[in-house]
């Protein structure tokens, strides 16, 4: 009876463990695509690098117009994948800056 009992507990450890493993795989392939955006055709990929620049009122080429969900890939201009609806963004160093909590964020072409 013991035997029985340490085999259905260790069968429901499994289950629970593979259910939680599989929901935060799932999750991770979902919502794990770079933070990006589209400006006159072309993507740019968020470089995780903050810019201590100032960038001139004159600079700015346009603002986050819309988003789509974190799992996709921006197709208009002026759309993202990471929000930020009304966010400016200017050329700057062979890429673009975009205005996140304050801050230039800089984005890379995508190659």
């Amino acid at each position: 009876m013991k035997k029985i009992l340490c085999s259905v507990l260790a069968l429901f450890l499994i289950i629970i463990i593979s259910a939680c493993g599989n929901k935060e795989v799932k999750e991770k392939m979902l919502y794990d695509r770079i933070p990006m955006i589209m400006v006159e055709g072309n993507l740019y990929l968020d470089t995780g690098n903050k810019m201590p620049v100032e960038i001139d009122d004159s600079a700015i080429i346009g603002t986050i117009t819309s988003e789509v969900d974190g799992s996709e890939t921006p197709t208009q201009n002026g759309q993202s994948n990471f929000g930020c609806v009304g966010a400016e963004y200017a050329y700057c160093d062979d890429g673009i800056v975009v205005m996140i909590n304050n801050e230039w964020q800089f984005f890379r072409l995508e190659k």
